[in-house]
């Protein structure tokens, strides 16, 4: 797959609208257009945090939620079939509240795949509960990649890590880093299956969609950066330091939180095909460009 930004073209028919076009380089984006940004390759895109003002982009990546790539009766082989789709950011708005439509289109699309046998999205992780409270203080780390630390944070992971690991200690947490892993070697060893074969009560991540896999559970979440897609339903760092303990999150405040991310989840016939302009919480101004004829 190429990567890049991508001219969006809202009156686009087709199967797949960046087929017969090249990505377009960050110092020739248009800013009277919109694009989307395939991936975080950083020579084909403006570090995070430099894009020009008035800039329209949306974001195509990995999904906000890991078990639409874990293997079920809708993905049986554990292909990348969704992404999330978000606009000039990396998450979801703080804003955003969610619409039950967008999580019935996203059911609607896993029963068909699944032949009736999953209904609602829950079932991939079945069913969601409510955070439980810390029993042995033993927190799972989850690391993300090097590049993400260096490219998102201007960090690398041994700084961010002698920042994090002194306040564990201090609050009496022993801990474990899980390393990143490729989707190959995952299969049977996703991070519920570690949380539960080591007795983890909490996970702390910084960006990695890893949170939320572990929030649905009922495993306390603690995250140490805003742009976790898991961030609201979550332990902010700030308070963690501050308190040494997690914030309870109750099972109706986290399956709003995935009705919410369901409105920025995608599948890839819906993106090549532009379709989500249709939907996109965030998607008026291309929408106004769609019936404008």
């Amino acid at each position: 797959m190429p990567w890049g930004y991508f001219e969006i073209d809202a009156l686009y028919k087709g199967d797949n609208y960046r087929k017969d076009q090249t990505a377009t380089a960050p110092d020739r984006v248009d800013l009277d257009k919109t694009y989307c940004l395939v991936g975080v390759e950083p020579n084909t895109m403006y570090k995070p945090g430099t894009e020009p003002k008035g800039f329209r982009w949306y974001w195509w990546d990995n999904s906000m939620m890991p078990h639409l790539r874990h293997c079920s009766a809708s993905n049986p082989t554990g292909d990348k079939r969704w992404s999330r789709l978000t606009y000039c950011g990396w998450s979801i708005p703080c804003s955003w509240q969610g619409r039950q439509s967008d999580r019935d289109r996203v059911n609607d699309i896993l029963n068909h795949q699944s032949g009736g046998v999953i209904r609602e999205i829950s079932e991939l992780w079945q069913g969601t509960r409510s955070s439980s409270s810390l029993s042995n203080r033993k927190c799972l780390v989850i690391r993300s990649s090097d590049r993400n630390y260096s490219e998102f944070y201007n960090t690398t992971w041994d700084q961010y890590w002698n920042k994090i690991k002194p306040v564990l200690d201090r609050h009496g947490f022993t801990y474990e880093v899980r390393k990143k892993l490729p989707p190959s070697q995952r299969h049977g060893n996703q991070i519920a299956d570690q949380i539960e074969q080591g007795g983890f009560d909490c996970v702390l991540a910084n960006h990695s969609a890893g949170a939320s896999e572990a929030v649905v559970m009922g495993t306390p979440v603690i995250t140490t950066s805003e742009w976790n897609p898991a961030r609201r339903v979550s332990t902010p760092w700030e308070h963690f330091v501050e308190h040494g303990d997690v914030i309870p999150q109750t099972q109706t405040k986290i399956e709003d939180w995935v009705t919410a991310i369901c409105g920025y989840t995608y599948m890839r016939t819906e993106l090549d095909t532009l379709s989500w302009i249709d939907v996109h919480p965030q998607a008026e101004k291309l929408k106004e460009q769609k019936n404008a004829i």
